[in-house]
């Protein structure tokens, strides 16, 4: 569903406003702050983005814990849509107006960039969406640009896939899936990972992976060769409100840039060279085997 402008619930606070002033300072660059962050995410409901919003700050504080109490909360959500559906695009022209979902208030604004924007709770927590972009290459596997406008076509090789993504100043993840490495393509992506050594690219995991299957060659292989793996929530139309955004993801300790976050993360994650410290938990296998029922027959 694409956003609507207007309050459409007029006997109630909006709770987005629409600003285009920024509503916070630019963060100095010496600080750190410890950020929350899941790099693959799809907004199936964009009408309640504020429940949401909600939802994903319950679950990064879960896995920040303690860590909170002397730090400012930080979080990050990277919109991994296919460039059929710009939900990022969407939400960046069209600051939503809408009824009062959850606890408490959020205003939404844009950056001084154009792949982030600032979501902004009452109580002070800070989420940034940022853009991304899932890509089917010519070989049939997945790749995510991420921090990056979704600028990429489908049906490129692989190598050239990451080698456009690069050039464009995104992330480049090649992100695990049901099947998706096993024979042919599983040999593509080991193969990949062993000759294209000088192209910077992460593996991804996602919490749809279930807990019996922990062996992973392609993982094991980038461990080896210092390839960072990112974690992502992934959310399915049938799983997300069980395993919904914020489940499943990294804690970065980095400066932010409050006005140019993404570009902030960008450069904290390009300078690693192993993975960063990760929270969730993968899937139960009744419920992987019930999503997959149903992503078959729907």
């Amino acid at each position: 569903m694409m956003p609507q402008t207007g309050n459409t619930n007029p006997g109630k606070r909006p709770i987005f406003h629409n600003r285009t002033e920024p509503v916070m300072p630019r963060s100095p660059t010496s600080g750190s702050h410890l950020l929350a962050l899941d790099s693959h995410i799809h907004l199936h409901d964009i009408s309640n983005l504020p429940g949401l919003l909600d939802s994903t700050v319950r679950e990064f504080r879960k896995a920040i814990g303690q860590q909170m109490a002397d730090r400012p909360f930080l979080g990050m959500l990277v919109l991994t849509e296919p460039r059929t559906r710009p939900t990022f695009a969407s939400l960046r022209h069209e600051i939503k107006q809408s009824t009062a979902a959850g606890k408490g208030t959020w205003t939404l604004t844009g950056t001084e960039e154009a792949i982030s924007l600032r979501a902004t709770h009452s109580g002070g927590d800070t989420l940034f969406l940022t853009s991304g972009q899932q890509i089917v290459t010519r070989e049939n596997l997945e790749v995510l640009a991420l921090l990056v406008l979704p600028e990429v076509p489908d049906g490129l090789s692989l190598a050239e896939t990451v080698t456009e993504i690069v050039r464009l100043g995104g992330l480049a993840v090649l992100p695990w899936g049901v099947g998706k490495w096993l024979g042919t393509r599983g040999r593509i992506v080991s193969n990949f990972l062993d000759k294209n050594t000088k192209l910077p690219v992460f593996l991804g995991d996602n919490g749809g992976r279930p807990s019996f299957w922990k062996s992973i060659p392609q993982f094991r292989q980038a461990k080896k060769a210092g390839i960072p793996i990112l974690r992502g929530s992934d959310p399915l139309h049938c799983s997300h409100r069980r395993r919904g955004a914020g489940s499943y993801g990294n804690l970065l300790t980095c400066q932010i840039d409050m006005q140019q976050p993404g570009k902030s993360v960008r450069a904290a994650l390009t300078n690693m060279h192993s993975s960063p410290a990760e929270f969730g938990k993968l899937e139960q296998p009744w419920h992987f085997c019930k999503d997959q029922l149903t992503l078959r027959i729907s």
